[in-house]
């Protein structure tokens, strides 16, 4: 699946393909009782292809968190349909090469009338769509994204000190590739769908820099093709809750860890709860 141009065009191709990917999500999570027979293991974060969504889903809300402390998304303070600028798509944590991206905003008042620009205090609700894509990699695993989100924004009328996100996406991860302690390496394709639910973020500026409630869910199918077992499938339903603090509960098929928010470029972002910090 190809990456975006910087025209934009790309996230108009690639919605008409998104049925196919729902149906391949269906379809996965079918095989997750089959791909490995009777075996439980599928519930462990310790199963190989699992835990690299587990890792997608934690990158993805390290580039959320860094993309939500700038004003909307890839630029302060710009009226509908710029791009540039100050911000950076992927946000602040950009791993690896600089992501490229697009992105669109529709600005509306307090009766949902449309507005011409961003105004700071009558403005209270965006209609946000964004596309990323790049190289991305932390410590032995690494890969291409591409990402589509469509979210809405509100709470921003007056002097607001919090914006509540609420929306979807969808993603494809090609090329991601896992190198093991043996030296053996692990290579699979990825897709996913994701709803982010309620997620209260402060607004940008604030002393506090983590969402402090809310969700992101994620279902997701890995597929090795031509592996030493053959042809393998798994899928994963990811629960990443946000509380305030530099910490995010993430829940793995059952498995429970955290997601370091403050893990520095290239580290690995999961650790056991309560265990120390992977950055």
């Amino acid at each position: 699946m190809g990456r975006c141009d910087p025209n934009g065009t790309r996230m108009r191709i690639m919605r008409k393909g998104w049925t196919g990917l729902r149906g391949t999500l269906a379809m996965a999570a079918g095989l997750t009782a089959t791909a490995c027979g009777d075996s439980t293991g599928l519930d462990a974060i310790d199963d190989g292809l699992v835990l690299d969504m587990a890792i997608v889903a934690a990158d993805a809300a390290l580039e959320d968190v860094g993309t939500w402390g700038q004003s909307f998304g890839f630029r302060a303070g710009h009226s509908r349909g710029r791009t540039g600028g100050r911000g950076l798509p992927g946000g602040r944590h950009r791993i690896g090469e600089e992501l490229s991206g697009t992105h669109s905003e529709t600005f509306y008042d307090a009766n949902g009338v449309e507005q011409e620009a961003y105004d700071e205090l009558t403005t209270a609700s965006i209609h946000y769509e964004s596309e990323v894509s790049g190289d991305v990699g932390r410590d032995n695993w690494s890969a291409n994204i591409y990402r589509l989100r469509d979210m809405t924004v509100t709470g921003l009328e007056g002097e607001e000190t919090h914006r509540t996100r609420n929306g979807t996406g969808e993603e494809d991860i090609t090329r991601s590739r896992t190198v093991e302690e043996d030296g053996s390496v692990r290579s699979s394709h990825m897709v996913g769908s994701f709803t982010y639910t309620n997620v209260v973020v402060p607004a940008p500026g604030s002393d506090t820099r983590y969402p402090i409630s809310g969700t992101i869910t994620r279902t997701m199918s890995a597929t090795i093709v031509n592996g030493p077992n053959g042809d393998e499938t798994r899928a994963a339903v990811i629960t990443i809750t946000f509380d305030g603090d530099e910490t995010a509960n993430i829940v793995v098929n059952g498995e429970e860890m955290e997601i370091d928010l403050t893990t520095r470029e290239g580290r690995f972002p999961l650790r056991r709860r309560g265990g120390n910090r992977g950055g």
